[in-house]
C-alpha cells in the first residue's frame, strides 16, 4: 500500500516537472521568430495549458492589487474620518466661544450704562435637586461679595447673595420659593400700589405677583420692575412681563403671572451689584425693549 503511494508521488511530481520544463522551454523561445519542427508541435500541444496558467496569473495580480487598494482607500477614509471629527469639534468650539463672547459684550455694556457698581461672575456649580432654587458662583467675600447683595444679568433681576466663602458665594434664586421681591407695574407706577412676586407653583418657568388690589391698575404684557421697597433690591430692576391677570381664589387681592426675562435654566455669567444707585431708567428701560422672549421663575421682599 505504502508502495503504491510513493509510486503514485513519483508520477506526479515527475509529470510536473516535464509541465513545468516545458513551460519554461515556451518561455524561452517566446521572444524568437523561427522554431524547430518539434518546439512548434510542443507549443502547438500546451498552448491551451499556458492560456489557463496565463489567465490565473492575471486573476491572481488583479485580486492582490485590488486588497492593496482596498486597504489604501480604507486607510485613507479613516484619516478623511478623523480629520472630519476634529474639524467638528474645532467648529462647535469657535462657536461656544463666539456664544460667549456675545454674552460677555452684553453683561459689558450693561455694566457701564446700568449706573451700578457691578462685580462679573461664572456659575460654576448648580444642584440638580434643586435646579431653580440656587446656584455657586466664582466670587467670594475676598472679592467684596457680601450677603444679601442683588444679583442680576443684561436681562433683569435674577436673585441675591445667599452664603459667602472666601472664593465663592451662593445665590437663592427668584424661582426659589424661599424668595419674595416688592415690585410694582411699570406703566401704572400707582402710588402704594406694590405686590410681591415669588415663585409660582404651577411652573418653574414662570413668577407669580401677588397682593395686588383689585382696583389696581394691571393688564397683560404690562412690565413689572423691583420698587426698592426692603432695602435689598435697588428699584427698577427688571422682573418680567405680565403674561395674566385674576383674582385669587377668595376673590380679595389680584395675581398676575409674570413671565421673566431670565432664562434661570441657562444661567452662566451674572453680575453681582456692589453699590450705586443705579441708572433706573437704562436698567429698566433697556431690558422692556426685548421683554417677552424668554422664560424662567421666582423671588424676596426687595
Amino acid at each position: 500500500m505504502a508502495n503504491r503511494h510513493s509510486k503514485g508521488y513519483r508520477r506526479f511530481y515527475f509529470l510536473l516537472a516535464i509541465v513545468l520544463g516545458l513551460l519554461l522551454l515556451i518561455s524561452y523561445t517566446g521572444s524568437r521568430e523561427d522554431f524547430t519542427p518539434l518546439e512548434d508541435a510542443v507549443r502547438t500541444l500546451f498552448a491551451p495549458v499556458q492560456k489557463v496558467f496565463a489567465k490565473a496569473g492575471t486573476k491572481i495580480q488583479y485580486f492582490f492589487d485590488t486588497v492593496a487598494q482596498f486597504q489604501q482607500v480604507k486607510a485613507e477614509n479613516e484619516s478623511l474620518k478623523k480629520e472630519i471629527t476634529l474639524l467638528e469639534s474645532q467648529l462647535l468650539y469657535l462657536q461656544e466661544l463666539q456664544k460667549e463672547n456675545h454674552r460677555y459684550r452684553e453683561l459689558l455694556e450693561f455694566k457701564y450704562n446700568s449706573g451700578f457698581e457691578l462685580l462679573p461672575a461664572e456659575v460654576i456649580a448648580r444642584d440638580p435637586s434643586q435646579w431653580f432654587g440656587t446656584i455657586t458662583i466664582n466670587q467670594g467675600y475676598l472679592d467684596g461679595v457680601q450677603q444679601e447683595m442683588a444679583v442680576i444679568t443684561s436681562q433683569g433681576l435674577v436673585g441675591m447673595i445667599s452664603s459667602v466663602s472666601p472664593h465663592s458665594s451662593q445665590v437663592i434664586l427668584l424661582t426659589d420659593p424661599r424668595l419674595a421681591v416688592s415690585a410694582i407695574v411699570q406703566r401704572s407706577r400707582e402710588a402704594g400700589v406694590v405686590g410681591i412676586v415669588e415663585s409660582y407653583p404651577k411652573s418653574p418657568a414662570y413668577l407669580r405677583l401677588t397682593n395686588l388690589p383689585l382696583e389696581a391698575n394691571i393688564l397683560p404684557g404690562d412690565q413689572v420692575v423691583s420698587s426698592g421697597m426692603g432695602g435689598i433690591f435697588p428699584k427698577g430692576l427688571y422682573i418680567g412681563k405680565v403674561k395674566e391677570v385674576g383674582e385669587d381664589q377668595f376673590g380679595l387681592v389680584l395675581s398676575a403671572v409674570i413671565e421673566p426675562k431670565v432664562n434661570f435654566n441657562r444661567l452662566e455669567e451674572v453680575l453681582i451689584v456692589l453699590g450705586g444707585s443705579g441708572n433706573q431708567e437704562t436698567v429698566v428701560e433697556s431690558e422692556i425693549e426685548g421683554a417677552g422672549e424668554d422664560t424662567g421663575s421666582p423671588g424676596e421682599t426687595g
